[in-house]
This record gives C-alpha cells, structure tokens and sequence, in this order.
C-alpha cells in the first residue's frame, strides 16, 4: 500500500466509502486499473490510518448488529439477485422514513434520477428541468441521460436549498416542465413548501432529490411536520456508504402514486414488454436500464435503516457540538453554519463551514488538509452553473451557489465523532484560517 502524509494511506479521487478529502497522496496512479501481472500488494483501505492517530472521518457507515446475520441468511437462501425478501424490506424500510406509499430500490442514488426522470415522462431537450446550481452533479447528468435539458438555478444562503425567488425566475421558461428540489448537507430547503405550492399551481412535477437529508422533517404552516419526500411528485434517495442510510452503493425512487413508481421501476428493470406472456421475457417496449438493487445490499440496508433513529441522534449533536465550539472561539466565531428554518427538524448530514467574507475555502482547506492529515474534508460543490456541460442560452447567474463554493470548508461529521474530536477539528480550522490569513477569495 502506497503511504500517504503523517501515516495514512493513499484515498482515491473517485467518491470514496466515505466521501472523504480530495487531496491524495501516494506513489501509484489510482484512476488505472490494477493489473493481473502487477505485484501484490497489502490491501488497505483508502485514506485509513496507519499510525496511532485515528481518523477523523467525513462520514462513516453505522450499519448496525444484524448485518451479518441478514447477510448469512442471505447467502444461506441462495438467492442474492433482485426482488428478494430483504429488498422488499428495505424498501418498505425507505417508503416509511420518507412518508411514502410505494418504492422501488436501485443501484444508487443517480440510477434512482434516472428512473425518476424517465417516470415523470422527461425525454427530449425541449423538456427543460430547473435544477439546483448547488448540488451533486448527478441531478442534472441524469436529466441528460433521460433526453432533457436541466436548467441549473441558484440557492437562497439559509438552508442552500433552491429559492423560491430563482424557481420563479426560471418558471419564466415556458417549456420547464419540472422542478429538482435538492435539500443540502442534511438541511430542509427553506423555501420547500411554498416551492412545491407554486409547482402544484402551475401544473408542474416536484422531484425531491433527498439523498442528503432523508430523515429529515420539513414543518408545515399549520403547525405539523412531514418527513423530506412525502409532498414531492417523487423522491429518490442514496444509500451510499456515507449517506444516512449506507449499503456501499444503492438508492431508491419513492412516492405517493403508486403508478409512477412502479413505471420508474420499468424504466429500471429494462423496460420489458407488459403483457406479451412469458416466453417473450426477451421483448422489450423501450431502451431502459437494468439498475435494481441485489439482495445482500438490501440486507445491509435493512440492519442500516434499523440504527438511522441512532444515526440522526448522533448527527444532532455532532451539529450542537460544531455550533458551541464556532460559537466559543475568537478566530470561529464568525463562521456560519447552515440554518434551518422553523419548524423544520434536520438530520445535519455535513457540518459546513461558511468562512468570513474575503477568506477562500480552498486555500483554508487546503492548508488544514496539509497541516492535519488526520482530518477528512471536502469542498462545496461547484456550481453547476459554472460547469461547460450544462450551460445553454436559458442559464440564469447563481452568485449564492458562487459564494458558497468560494467560501465554505465542509468538516468532519461522522456518527464516531467525539467531542474531543470536533474540538481538535476546531482548532486545526482555526490554525488554518490563521495561517491563511483574511484576503480576497478566490474566484475559481
């Protein structure tokens, strides 16, 4: 294994177990495959440590004690394709944490966006999606993979879930058919309902893109709460190893219409032909996709989505933790974190740093990632907006999502984290902003 600074392995550039830090250090080139006359090497895994410091980790798994056994049985069964008994568990598992009626597990989180796209009848580039600038790519790539155009729209600076000033703007649009609500880090977007109120009224699909913030409640103008999914046309959600609920790779597409789901499931299944009997399985009504989950991943999920009550409480006060400490240090102070609005119950999934006007996240975190090896991190997204691949004649500016790119240092938010640690990663931050020093961010 390739040793990486201060006594850590070398982690990969691709999404990792953990979705941890990009910064890389080893003596091999990990985007080629290993080849079969290449010499062994000790198996490690990426950016473990191999010294006597512990990691600490941009998020972790809590898999829970029944793993194994489900996956034993599993095994035992014989039957580890699709549509097992413990993926029909884990999907009823998802439709109750999200408030829905019906769902249909897939191989990940964008597998669930195309299904969800193809379902909601998107298939032509006149078919003109708004999507947030602020966010995983994957919202507007599976947009494109399902024949439409995604019109990337700015974020509001609370919550960093799209405004409702901006789906206005982008309603404009006349041939928009469709909104992506993407609610950040584990934060309801602030302006949910009254996004998903505007959409009704025009006649318009919600499409809530919950992989970061399922188990989370949005509260409601009369005083109640729902889960994040339940009032969205569809809802997709990952359950990658660092999500909330994590198997490896997978997600879902979940609603209250069990007829759309079940066409996303087709679009997901290959889209075979209904109706023509068994001995035409071959036969196929369109070009679909074969991404449905196979049993041991859903056994996982299952043991998973038992510890989410556990993981969220964990979260809560990893979040409480990170506040006090900003709050009770002079150079932290001035950072904020994300705020949700009332009534609204977060999961806080990453605890994201908003630094001080004039300081530049990258050149902070790239002096902490150096100085503090032991500590993961990432940046903020980058704007999709930004991105060549998806602008068009109908993008629209998203200074916010800018802002927020140039400026934030996402932290450490693992459920093993202690309070020792988030103070240590207080410190480490605050060495790193003063090390820096307050100057105009860049612009990158």
């Amino acid at each position: 294994a390739s040793i990486g600074n201060g006594g850590y392995a070398a982690d990969t550039h691709w999404y990792s177990n953990v979705g941890g830090s990009i910064v890389k250090i080893g003596d091999t080139n990990i985007h080629m495959p290993l080849k079969a006359q290449e010499k062994k090497r000790r198996a490690v895994v990426p950016g473990a440590a191999l010294g006597t410091r512990k990691k600490l980790r941009m998020n972790e798994p809590l898999i829970g004690p029944n793993a194994e056994r489900y996956c034993t049985k599993t095994l035992d069964s014989g039957w580890i394709g699709v549509e097992g008994p413990y993926v029909k568990q884990f999907e009823k598992h998802l439709a109750r944490i999200c408030g829905c009626s019906a769902s249909c597990a897939v191989q990940s989180g964008t597998a669930a966006l195309y299904g969800a796209m193809k379902a909601l009848g998107v298939s032509d580039p006149c078919h003109h999606v708004l999507v947030p600038a602020f966010t995983c790519a994957a919202c507007a790539d599976a947009i494109v993979h399902a024949g439409g155009l995604p019109i990337p729209i700015d974020c509001d600076m609370d919550s960093y879930g799209i405004s409702l000033d901006a789906v206005r703007r982008g309603l404009e649009d006349k041939d928009a058919v469709g909104v992506v609500l993407a609610p950040c880090y584990g934060v309801p977007a602030r302006d949910g309902n009254e996004i998903i109120s505007l959409c009704k009224e025009r006649g318009l699909w919600v499409c809530e893109d919950a992989c970061e913030t399922y188990g989370a409640h949005m509260g409601l103008k009369d005083g109640g709460k729902v889960p994040v999914g339940t009032l969205a046309t569809l809802t997709v959600v990952s359950v990658r190893s660092e999500k909330m609920i994590g198997v490896g790779e997978g997600g879902a597409i979940l609603g209250n219409d069990s007829m759309l789901v079940a066409r996303a499931k087709w679009w997901c299944s290959r889209a075979p032909s209904r109706g023509a009997g068994l001995w035409r399985v071959y036969e196929h009504d369109a070009v679909g996709q074969n991404f449905r989950l196979p049993e041991m991943l859903a056994a996982i999920g299952c043991a998973s989505a038992e510890m989410l009550p556990t993981m969220i409480e964990r979260k809560r006060r990893i979040h409480q933790w990170y506040a006090e400490a900003f709050a009770n240090h002079p150079v932290l102070k001035d950072i904020r974190l994300q705020k949700e609005a009332p009534g609204d119950e977060s999961v806080w999934w990453i605890n994201a740093a908003l630094l001080p006007e004039g300081m530049s996240g990258e050149e902070v975190g790239m002096r902490l990632m150096k100085d503090f090896p032991d500590i993961e991190i990432r940046p903020g997204f980058f704007p999709l907006n930004m991105m060549k691949i998806f602008k068009s004649k109908w993008s629209q500016p998203c200074p916010n999502s800018e802002v927020l790119y140039r400026r934030l240092v996402c932290l450490p938010s693992s459920h093993q984290l202690l309070h020792d640690d988030v103070e240590r990663i207080g410190s480490a931050l605050a060495a790193a902003m003063q090390a820096v020093g307050p100057h105009c961010a860049t612009s990158s």
